[in-house]
């Protein structure tokens, strides 16, 4: 008796699995492989790394960059310096444009600062042409410096 009982329910399983396979598995299906991942930057680079001056200037008024030819380029180690002689508070934005009339903003450089600083980010580069935008709260003089080094 004792034999017999795995023996039956061994048996049991076995015809649950044949049946459940004849049946198409009540109707499940399979999970995909992965979750949709976005796709990164993805252009081969053929060219060699570049230093741009995005802005170098004491600015009162909201104020965008020279525009550069970046891309040819991947992306970019944006390096910034703040000089706030009264404070005015600023928010640094990469933009990208194809024909220097339509501008899209790219990555915050840096955001609502209101103090001398310097940092460092990188940022993916789209577009023919990449340029910085600096918008800022009053008219109190600020020195803006940015460079970015294309790879």
């Amino acid at each position: 008796m004792r034999k017999t009982i795995p023996v039956l329910v061994l048996a049991m399983l076995v015809l649950t699995l044949m049946f459940g396979a004849l049946t198409g598995g009540g109707g499940v299906t399979a999970a995909p492989l992965a979750a949709p991942t976005p796709v990164s930057v993805t252009h081969p680079q053929t060219i060699a790394p570049e230093l741009f001056t995005l802005m170098n200037a004491a600015i009162t008024a909201d104020t965008r960059g020279t525009c550069v030819p970046m891309g040819a380029y991947n992306v970019a180690d944006i390096e910034y310096t703040l000089d706030q002689s009264t404070t005015n508070t600023v928010t640094l934005t990469l933009q990208h444009t194809n024909g220097g009339v339509v501008f899209a903003d790219g990555a915050t450089v840096v955001s609502n600062n209101a103090a001398d600083a310097n940092s460092m980010i990188q940022a993916p580069l789209y577009g023919r042409l990449s340029c910085l935008y600096a918008d800022v709260s009053n008219t109190n003089t600020l020195t803006v410096t940015v460079t970015a080094w294309v790879k």
